[in-house]
């Protein structure tokens, strides 16, 4: 499948234990120094859905949002517009977004020692219900891509690839999952560059 549209999402380890409300301040100062490489739009506030995108940093490129989907906490990224010719170019490039994002919210010093995500682990959602439908099918026609883009990221490591069994109205959506843990900023320096090999 050649989608263009993917969410991915990497989580809070156990050890978190942050006020959220920093995030609003770190976001500001990010949009006022262009900490990013997107072009940084404006911040959204949804603490107040239950289980839902809590606080939000918009950029042209990317949607950022520090998300409590399902109970679980998170960060959740949302790909809109970018580069890529390939599905797996193209989720590619997301998962280096998110990864710089989150290893440069892990470092800021008002965040540090209080909120890590883990590496070995995120979600990856087919943002295109109507060229990937939920069904065993779809994920199937969609698992070599993650599959190949997973060997890149956790090399030397067992990684297993389900599909959530979540709603069938909901987005398809992949666990990938790596035998080991992984810190965010071992994943950073693997995903700088596209790592070719012709890809899928």
């Amino acid at each position: 499948m050649n989608l263009e549209r993917f969410c991915v999402k990497f989580f809070a380890r156990p050890s978190t234990n942050i006020d959220d409300t920093i995030f609003i301040e770190v976001f500001q100062e990010w949009i006022r120094l262009q900490k990013l490489d997107n072009v940084l739009i404006d911040i959204a506030d949804y603490r107040h859905v239950p289980q839902g995108p809590g606080i939000m940093l918009l950029s042209h490129e990317v949607n950022y949002a520090l998300d409590y989907a399902e109970g679980q906490f998170g960060l959740f990224a949302q790909r809109k517009v970018g580069s890529g010719d390939t599905a797996s170019e193209r989720l590619w490039e997301l998962l280096r977004s998110v990864v710089t994002f989150g290893q440069l919210l892990e470092t800021d010093p008002r965040v540090a020692g209080k909120f890590s995500l883990e590496g070995g682990r995120f979600q990856a959602m087919a943002n295109d219900r109507l060229h990937a439908p939920n069904t065993a099918e779809a994920f199937e026609a969609w698992k070599a891509e993650l599959a190949w883009v997973a060997s890149k990221l956790y090399p030397n490591q067992e990684v297993s690839i389900t599909r959530l069994e979540n709603d069938p109205r909901a987005r398809l959506t992949a666990v990938i999952n790596a035998n080991r843990s992984v810190a965010l900023r071992t994943l950073a320096n693997r995903v700088k560059t596209w790592p070719g090999f012709g890809g899928l």
